[in-house]
C-alpha cells in the first residue's frame, strides 16, 4: 500500500509553517501566500519561499 498524501495534510503543512521566523532573513516570519502561482508559505520580509505546493 503507498502513502499517499491528501490536500488536507498538505495544507495541514502550510498552517505548520505559517508564523514561524524566517531561516533565510533575521527580521521575517512566514505567512501563507503563493509563489510562481503554487500554494507557498513565504516570508513577508524577505520574500523567501519556504515552502510552495504543486
Amino acid at each position: 500500500m503507498q502513502n499517499v498524501e491528501t490536500t488536507d495534510d498538505r495544507h495541514k503543512l502550510i498552517d505548520e509553517l505559517t508564523g514561524r521566523p524566517c531561516s533565510f532573513c533575521d527580521d521575517g516570519s512566514l505567512m501563507s501566500g503563493s509563489y510562481k502561482g503554487n500554494r507557498a508559505v513565504i516570508c513577508e520580509g524577505c520574500e523567501t519561499p519556504a515552502a510552495q505546493l504543486w
